[in-house]
């Protein structure tokens, strides 16, 4: 197969998916160089090895340019194989950098379910926002450990992924109250803690879903604390933490039939200042906005996935 027409066909689910959270993205983008990979000869030239993953790494974080995960995943396989000397050593550095990043997605997860458990009230209602992976798997740990309380979540539109939340949740034994967003206001009174995910942090705040914005304002006028999930591997600099601003989805997944003169504004990103959190839960413990910097002065960009006059390192 063209490799040009195989890198779309196995891109296109990737970008198609409106209602996965970043962590399970990145999970497929694994299962997207694992693919593609397979299939060319050990005897191939090294430098069109490399090209392919160069071509199949900028479709991949184009599919999802806000969603670091993906950035950092396309990032460290550009890197790990950079030096390679044969399409062999090519292939061999590649899977090792998808299996080493996909051990620290699980191993980040469960050490922020870790965190999360002494942040949940048992007996209260506890509201969550969109759809975030490690958001459910930190409730579903919290109940594992035998800490009873109900789940509130809201339908996060356009993509309505709130549902997936709350069907997950409640098919593994949890109440679940569930609501439209505009009735936020209704509910979030009475609970005790908000959690979302989040599919970038940078210094000057988190990115996450259109809706935690307001969540997130809501939470502070009400004095409840609202923490953002997000495993380390969401850390970007300070250009690549705007590149949501550019990214916007088709006008008809709002309204499939607007009438004429009618411009339909689908962007499904913002974003949410520090001060504004209680904290953000990570692999390494619940971090402050002081905390950030010297996670993000560390992060080195493949010159193949640099924004245009960014500086790489």
């Amino acid at each position: 197969m063209n490799k040009d027409k195989q890198i779309e066909e196995l891109v296109t689910p990737i970008r198609d998916d409106l209602t996965s959270g970043a962590a399970e993205l990145a999970l497929q983008g694994i299962k997207f160089y694992r693919t593609l990979l397979s299939d060319i000869p050990h005897d191939e030239k090294p430098e069109a090895v490399k090209k392919v993953l160069v071509q199949a790494s900028k479709a991949l974080v184009k599919a999802h340019p806000a969603m670091a995960p993906i950035f950092h995943l396309a990032n460290d396989v550009l890197l790990a194989t950079r030096d390679a000397k044969s399409a062999s050593d090519v292939m061999r550095l590649a899977d090792e950098a998808l299996t080493k990043f996909e051990t620290r997605l699980c191993e980040s997860a469960s050490a922020i379910a870790d965190h999360v458990y002494d942040l949940i009230p048992a007996g209260e209602l506890v509201f969550a926002y969109s759809f975030s992976s490690t958001v459910v798997s930190s409730l579903l740990h919290a109940r594992s450990q035998r800490k009873f309380f109900r789940a509130v979540c809201s339908e996060a539109r356009p993509s309505q992924e709130g549902r997936k939340l709350a069907a997950m949740l409640a098919s593994n034994g949890m109440e679940v109250i569930h609501t439209f967003d505009s009735a936020m206001g209704l509910i979030l009174p009475q609970c005790r803690v908000a959690f979302m995910g989040c599919d970038c942090v940078g210094r000057p705040g988190i990115v996450n879903k259109v809706g935690s914005w307001l969540l997130a304002l809501a939470c502070r006028e009400l004095g409840i604390p609202l923490y953002a999930l997000a495993g380390t591997e969401k850390f970007v600099s300070d250009d690549r933490c705007f590149e949501f601003e550019d990214y916007e989805r088709p006008g008809k997944e709002v309204w499939p039939e607007a009438p004429s003169g009618v411009r339909i504004l689908n962007k499904q990103y913002e974003l949410i200042p520090f001060s504004w959190l209680a904290g953000l839960v990570t692999e390494h413990g619940i971090l402050q906005e002081k905390d950030i910097e010297k996670y993000v002065s560390k992060l080195e960009t493949h010159e193949a996935l640099a924004l245009e006059g960014a500086l790489i390192g």
